[in-house]
């Protein structure tokens, strides 16, 4: 049975673990645990496609909006859809399949500063005011992954660089699947077979069809020895867990 303090516990508040459960509304039932900056904005245009299909719709519907406002005809989500209760009823219920995807916690972490630092968005903001800084201060990455490794509660300020152990409830979900994003059309290919019964699935490339993508490569080419280690400090249960599912997903190949 999930154990639902401790999955709650996780979480900043109960609206943010209940914007974290994606269930739909037709069709085989799933629960997909959304996991910022692990292609979550492709796995759900994917499943939302796949969900349109069983509608006998087209996918012309997608975009950035819906995809991260999913329908409620589609896919329940937050608290305008979603309970606790209905939640760990779903977590319990062995006809659900349940699944999430993870990424290589260097990968994500500078992926989260280039699209949400670099690019001045709305989470660098929250974070300079967290600081204390004014809101148009420049920070490096060497300066960002320091802070991280030195106050945890920086990581809590925005779920893109929040550490994934928590952001999914690794430790307390009975997942039936987890997927690593280094081979996202491997894991959605199986996902959708499981769900949907198809054999290729319709994956949606957000990347290419919605413009949704950072340049973070020079970024981890030009990382140093101690950015490297301010990370390992900053996302060792992270960086454990990646190990311990590409374990897994090996052994299952």
């Amino acid at each position: 049975m999930a154990n639902r303090e401790a999955i709650l516990a996780n979480y900043i508040h109960q609206r943010h673990f209940l914007q974290t459960v994606n269930i739909p509304v037709l069709g085989k039932p799933f629960l997909y645990m959304k996991n910022h900056k692990a292609a979550c904005t492709t796995v759900l245009a994917t499943l939302m496609a796949h969900l349109l299909d069983l509608q006998g719709e087209g996918t012309e519907s997608i975009d950035m909006q819906s995809v991260h406002t999913p329908p409620k005809s589609l896919l329940l989500t937050g608290p305008r859809g979603l309970n606790v209760r209905r939640v760990m009823r779903a977590l319990d219920d062995p006809a659900v399949f349940r699944f999430t995807i993870m990424r290589e916690p260097v990968s994500r972490t500078v992926s989260s500063f280039a699209d949400k630092i670099v690019k001045g968005d709305k989470q660098k903001t929250k974070l300079m005011r967290y600081l204390g800084r004014p809101v148009d201060s420049d920070m490096s990455l060497s300066e960002f992954l320091d802070i991280l490794a030195q106050d945890t509660g920086a990581q809590d300020v925005d779920r893109h660089w929040r550490p994934q152990r928590k952001e999914i409830s690794y430790d307390f979900i009975d997942y039936d699947f987890v997927g690593d994003m280094a081979d996202l059309r491997g894991a959605l290919g199986y996902a959708v077979k499981r769900i949907f019964d198809v054999d290729t699935p319709r994956m949606q490339d957000t990347r290419r069809t919605l413009g949704h993508k950072s340049h973070s490569r020079e970024l981890i080419e030009g990382m140093t020895a101690q950015d490297r280690a301010n990370i390992e400090k900053a996302f060792g249960p992270d960086l454990e867990m990646y190990e311990e599912v590409r374990k897994t997903l090996e052994e299952a190949a």
